[in-house]
């Protein structure tokens, strides 16, 4: 079955069609789809950088883009308008108020969220197509599971190849280093994000190139030995598995899972194991965890503002980990800590949200995924991970993925 049965060639359609009840620009929704994803690919290169420049960057070109959109009235409100009003003014209230104890922390704060928000705002709008049309999301799911599979197999070799350096250029200030990842955890976090997508293609396209990909990318998620980016990997798998639609073939399956244990053994898989050995789990983090909580009953309703977590710490400190505590290893809890317990919760409202459409997606689910490991670690902290979050949740707020896709599928 063929999408483009009863409609004229690409390059004699109207460029302006109405879906659902607005008028959609779909030569605008190509142009920001693809500004979209350079943006967030940029993002996620640059995620290494301490120097704000790039977050500036990215932060700048989604304001642009949803202003853009502002302007030709193709933006829409979705998954709670309430929630993401919150979520995205919170910090800027705090500052009107006084309710921060270090406004420039609070006002960078304020406005990463709010890029956060306006990709979710900006993605829903360039990927709101008509039925018929199809042709923005089958584009960029597998542009997504490519650019997941080359960077997670060069970020394994660059861990190997070169130790200490970022993509064999600049030195990093630590020695565990996965291509422009500093942290194993980020690197899974990506790959929680990318490696549904691939796999869900596998079953869905039945191709053995996605097959390939989604075994090298769970391999490498498990050679990074992140403990929990480990285990909530194998869970999308099984989920995956289970949830897809008609069910993977046997053979599929088999060459997944033998594929990325294969290649995980021959990345070196085994510290994954040795981590696991580990008696115990929370090492550093179960006191980051007590004084963030002491914060939190100081103050559970205003919080000390957006960004402030770093500042307040060494208060509440229990310990001397010999380092600069600049997080609280868990976003959930920064989040009561910096925006008080209504921030908390409606964060919370978002992923609950979420939750449905994701599942329903299957290849959606690593959303989900990352806000689990939030509860351990701060992937919301860094751009380059979050911007693929709201990315996602844009396309699963958009009413038509599920026609578009189901065509797709029957072709």
């Amino acid at each position: 079955m063929s999408i483009s049965v009863g409609l004229k060639p690409i390059n004699q359609q109207r460029t302006r069609t109405s879906f659902p009840f607005r008028t959609v620009d779909v030569r605008s929704c190509d142009r920001g789809a693809v500004l979209l994803f350079a943006l967030a690919s940029a993002a996620t290169l640059s995620i290494w950088s301490i120097d704000p420049f790039p977050e500036r960057i990215y932060e700048g070109g989604v304001f642009l883009l949803a202003g853009w959109f502002a302007l030709r009235r193709n933006l829409q409100l979705g998954l709670r308008p309430f929630t993401w009003a919150v979520v995205a003014c919170w910090g800027f209230a705090q500052l009107a108020a006084g309710a921060t104890v270090y406004r420039d922390a609070t006002l960078n704060g304020s406005l990463r969220v709010s890029a956060l928000a306006a990709t979710a705002l900006v993605s829903s709008a360039v990927f709101r197509q008509p039925p018929g049309r199809g042709r923005l999301l089958p584009w960029f799911l597998p542009g997504f599971a490519c650019f997941g599979c080359l960077l997670s197999v060069l970020s394994v070799i660059a861990y190997f190849a070169s130790p200490g350096k970022i993509l064999w250029l600049f030195p990093s200030p630590y020695p565990d280093v996965w291509g422009p990842f500093l942290s194993r955890n980020n690197f899974a976090q990506f790959l929680e994000l990318a490696f549904p997508v691939a796999l869900w293609l596998a079953c869905s396209e039945r191709r053995e190139t996605y097959s390939w990909m989604s075994a090298g990318m769970l391999a490498c998620g498990l050679a990074s030995a992140s403990r929990a980016g480990a285990v909530l990997l194998v869970i999308e798998t099984l989920a995956v598995f289970l949830l897809v639609r008609p069910r993977p073939a046997r053979r599929l399956v088999m060459g997944v899972v033998a594929g990325a244990l294969a290649f995980a053994t021959l990345a070196g898989g085994q510290t994954l194991l040795h981590r696991f050995q580990d008696s115990d789990f929370l090492r550093d983090r179960r006191e980051i965890f007590a004084s963030s909580l002491a914060m939190i009953a100081e103050r559970p309703w205003a919080g000390y503002g957006l960004g402030a977590f770093a500042t307040v710490y060494p208060e509440f400190a229990r310990f001397d980990p010999g380092a600069v505590v600049e997080h609280a290893h868990s976003d959930w809890l920064e989040w009561a800590v910096e925006g008080g317990g209504p921030y908390a919760t409606a964060w919370l409202l978002l992923a609950v949200a979420l939750l449905r459409p994701a599942l329903r997606s299957v290849w959606g689910i690593g959303v989900l995924a990352v806000f689990l490991h939030a509860l351990v670690d701060y992937p919301f902290a860094r751009i380059g991970v979050a911007a693929w979050v709201f990315i996602l949740a844009g396309v699963l707020e958009n009413t038509g993925v599920k026609v578009a896709l189901t065509k797709r599928r029957a072709e």
